[in-house]
């Protein structure tokens, strides 16, 4: 709201928020006012409001969700001729530096949002839609591509005209009723037989690990065997380590000779 002080000049406050164009006598000056109090020339000069905070455009298959109170879902017809209605929201602002520029393209945010905004996006979705198959629309990949598509497409239109695009964002994908059972049921399919192979990677994996654990066992017992083989006196001394493991035997060495071996009963002297 403009207020008169006299001398020919009157305050011009600007919400948070908002950037004001300049005009004089109804046209553009290119001049811009930022929020707070702000000093114009009444009656020669006026002001057009452009919101810089950021907006939301969303076009959805529920009434009220979107910008229009009725089903404003994007219909696309997939790679495979399936109807499919696409709901979509666009996040976009005005770079405050450049409001004026954008005043003089498009005067407001409405008017951006019917010219350039809603066409492009459903332009987008249909043609990138046309290339995608269904299940790649429902499962979440051509939902990317979708949003990526369109998301491009919008920031080239949008050069030199102070919108910044700042997401798409593909909310839900609506198929037809019988169509969607079968496209879950495939899905599950596809993430059974993936769990089967994951399992069998698994499988394969272990039995590699097995498998080189006994040639790395074999391998050792090759050397033990060579080391015995070389070494006689070796072969002794592993018997006799593994008679005193028994507490039951007691061996008795006889010079040169091989040792004898003598068994005690251990449950008779446990009587004794």
């Amino acid at each position: 709201m403009t207020v008169l002080v006299g001398g020919g000049l009157a305050w011009n406050p600007v919400q948070e928020g908002n950037i004001e164009v300049v005009k004089e006598w109804g046209a553009s000056t290119g001049e811009t006012l930022e929020p707070g109090a702000n000093v114009i020339v009444p009656i020669k000069q006026s002001t057009a409001v452009v919101p810089v905070r950021p907006q939301e455009y969303t076009m959805a298959n529920e009434k009220q969700e979107g910008a229009e109170a009725r089903d404003d879902s994007v219909e696309v017809l997939t790679n495979d001729g399936v109807s499919v209605n696409v709901d979509v929201t666009i996040r976009y602002r005005v770079n405050k530096t450049e409001a004026a520029t954008f005043y003089d393209e498009y005067k407001d945010v409405s008017q951006a949002e019917a010219r350039l905004i809603r066409p492009t996006t459903q332009d987008v979705l249909r043609t990138e839609g046309g290339d995608i198959d269904t299940t790649e629309i429902y499962t979440g990949a051509g939902q990317k591509q979708m949003a990526a598509a369109v998301k491009k497409a919008l920031e080239t239109e949008a050069v030199g005209s102070g919108l910044i695009i700042e997401a798409v964002q593909i909310r839900n994908i609506k198929l037809p009723g019988q169509y969607a059972d079968a496209v879950e049921k495939k899905e599950v399919e596809k993430q059974n037989i993936e769990k089967k192979q994951n399992s069998i990677q698994v499988a394969k994996a272990e039995a590699e690990r097995k498998r080189v654990q006994a040639k790395g066992e074999a391998e050792a017992n090759e050397i033990v065997a060579e080391s015995l083989k070389d070494n006689p006196e070796l072969i002794k001394i592993r018997y006799i380590e593994a008679l005193n493991q028994d507490n039951s035997t007691i061996y008795v060495g006889a010079g040169s000779q091989a040792g004898i071996t003598l068994t005690k009963d251990v449950d008779e002297e446990n009587k004794s």
